[in-house]
């Protein structure tokens, strides 16, 4: 009788290589169609020129930048006046590196523009030398509330177009704005002052004693007080206004 107590059973050994398989084929890249596969890849290429574009057109629009802003810096120094004004304006935002900026520089600046259209180039001259920067976002982050109205009201006594530019200067009402808007200051934003050299500034474009007597009644009409009474509370003994207003002529 035939032993079968040594018979063993065989069992059949499965590859191994289909599991290594089956895991390479969970990957998220294998997992894709070819048709998936391409369009990734064209969307990367795409991706990468259009960043590069983007870099080189910044690098390109600062080139530009550059060259008119040199070229505008340039003719600063030159006839062309607009451009000077805009600098001397930078310069008055700037005030040599101190603390604050100098009113009195950019009153003088604006007082010497003949017209508003003359105002407009300067905005235009001031974009090109400060590569995109907003004079009228300076000034009004520069200025007191108060202040930015008084060189507000300066620009808005000139005449619209340069070709009107040195008619005499007559605006009772824009006098009478300024004069409110320089004894109207707050230092620190709870301290009362005046801006003396605001209303020095006034009183010398008024060639008559009628021009402050206009002037008087145009700021009753707007602020509903009487401006002999603000001008003595204001200035008591700092300064004799009377005095001033008296050597002009009567009419």
């Amino acid at each position: 009788m035939e032993d079968k107590t040594n018979i063993q059973p065989v069992i059949a050994q499965q590859p191994t290589t289909q599991i290594v398989l089956d895991q390479e084929k969970r990957t998220w890249w294998n997992s894709l169609t070819d048709k998936q596969r391409q369009l990734i890849v064209s969307f990367s290429i795409v991706l990468g020129i259009s960043v590069v574009a983007v870099i080189a057109l910044k690098f390109a629009s600062s080139q530009v930048r550059n060259v008119i802003a040199n070229k505008e810096e340039n003719e600063s120094f030159g006839e062309k006046q607009h451009s000077t004004w805009a600098k001397q304006l930078k310069m008055a935002f700037d005030n040599d590196g101190w603390w604050g900026t100098d009113e009195q520089a950019i009153r003088q600046v604006l007082r010497a523009m003949p017209s508003q259209e003359d105002f407009q180039k300067v905005q235009t001259s001031y974009r090109k030398l400060y590569k995109g920067a907003n004079l009228i976002e300076d000034l009004t982050d520069e200025l007191k509330a108060t202040e930015f109205n008084e060189m507000l009201a300066i620009l808005q006594s000139k005449p619209q177009k340069a070709k009107d530019a040195g008619q005499p200067i007559y605006n009772p009402h824009a006098w009478a704005k300024r004069l409110y808007n320089a004894m109207s200051i707050y230092y620190m934003g709870f301290i009362p002052g005046t801006d003396e050299e605001a209303i020095t500034a006034v009183f010398s474009e008024m060639k008559s004693k009628q021009a402050f007597e206009d002037t008087k009644q145009a700021y009753q009409s707007l602020y509903a007080t009487s401006l002999v009474d603000d001008l003595d509370g204001d200035l008591d003994w700092s300064m004799d206004w009377r005095a001033i207003i008296n050597k002009k002529p009567n009419n």
